[in-house]
């Protein structure tokens, strides 16, 4: 067990309460479940990260070879810069979801720890005689985001002002105990967000002191639980829940930040295209508003008025913003006009949902 496993674990036996569905040693909830979703949208709060993965592209040919897997823009991209994008198979669907980081000497693709194995099969694959290398150093680092407006404070007194300046998926630097810490722009659930790249020595050092309630600036600890409700309010889809096989590019709602039209041929290109330009999809992402006070699980089958299914919920919490449950899903698209009713169906219970406009509340992430 790592230091930073074993301390998620401590807090765990501690009386912090568990994610429902971590791929690793998560935090739901620390304490108060309110007072983290206030800090992720006043801030500064704290969130432990660490379930994302990191895979380095070296090699001369990295960024030409990366282009032409993923639907967005690479070649063009300089050092500092960053954007999001999806890896898709021939048939045009989605494989995983990436934000792909330029760095000066190596590309960083920046992925949920879900997808790692997939990833790393779907581009050695795709190495042929290029001058790639492909490395994992996901357990190098630990990933601390520091996220809400007033992460402003933290941030300044780490050396980066003006984050909200800093261009989606930006990456800047920072030293911390002489050691250089890559951090990057990172809006993950719909408020201002600033992700660490810390040492993994280092990160149960660093998160106490900038949790540290002594401290002039200190960020509150905010668990999962608090993060999936600001970024369902959102409509941010999730790897794993909204990013799946299943599902096309254009249907995410995500096509326009995540797919160059201009970049030329990459790996399922063509299917994309020409969703494109017919602009029609078979169904699209919607948000739910759920009537009455069950949660409907992901997977449970949404129905039209002929008893028909038409779709599937994805995700769903109880909105503290709203205060009503709230889902996301996909639903065709005949059935997905803002005010069509629905219902939900799932082991022996039934709820009726309206389609609501996406997002529920303001906020975009990347």
């Amino acid at each position: 067990m790592t230091e930073w496993s074993h301390f998620v674990q401590q807090q765990l036996s501690g009386g912090a309460r568990p994610a429902r569905a971590p791929h690793q040693p998560l935090v739901g909830c620390y304490d108060d479940l309110d007072a983290e979703y206030r800090a992720l949208a006043d801030g500064p709060a704290l969130v432990d990260r660490s379930y994302r993965g990191l895979l380095e592209i070296t090699g001369a040919d990295r960024a030409s070879w990366l282009h032409n897997l993923t639907t967005n823009e690479v070649k063009n991209l300089s050092p500092g810069q960053g954007n999001y994008a999806f890896a898709c198979n021939a048939q045009g669907r989605i494989l995983f979801d990436v934000n792909i980081l330029v760095r000066t000497d190596a590309i960083w693709v920046d992925l949920d720890r879900v997808f790692l194995d997939l990833a790393r099969a779907h581009f050695d694959k795709y190495i042929i005689i290029e001058d790639v290398l492909v490395g994992d150093r996901s357990n190098e680092f630990v990933r601390l985001a520091l996220v809400g407006g007033r992460a402003n404070a933290v941030l300044t007194e780490a050396g980066i002002e003006h984050a909200e300046s800093m261009p989606r998926l930006g990456t800047a630097e920072i030293t911390w105990q002489d050691c250089s810490i890559p951090v990057i722009r990172h809006d993950f659930c719909g408020s201002l967000g600033v992700e660490l790249f810390v040492p993994s020595a280092k990160a149960v050092e660093l998160w106490r002191e900038l949790s540290d309630t002594s401290r002039p600036q200190c960020a509150a600890p905010a668990g999962d639980d608090a993060v999936q409700i600001h970024r369902i309010e959102a409509g941010v889809p999730w790897p794993h829940r909204e990013i799946t096989a299943e599902y096309l590019p254009a249907e995410t709602g995500q096509f326009d930040r995540a797919v160059s039209f201009t970049k030329g041929c990459y790996l399922g290109q063509e299917v994309i295209e020409r969703m494109r330009t017919r602009g029609v999809v078979a169904r699209r992402l919607v948000s739910l508003r759920v009537e009455g006070d069950a949660i409907p699980p992901g997977g449970a089958m949404l129905i039209a008025d002929d008893d028909k299914p038409v779709g599937q919920v994805t995700s769903s919490c109880r909105s503290l913003a709203r205060g009503c449950v709230i889902a996301l899903g996909y639903v065709k698209t005949a059935s997905a006009a803002v005010g069509t009713s629905l219902r939900v169906d799932w082991d022996d219970q039934t709820v009726h949902v309206v389609v609501a406009e996406l997002p529920l509340t303001a906020g975009q992430a990347d």
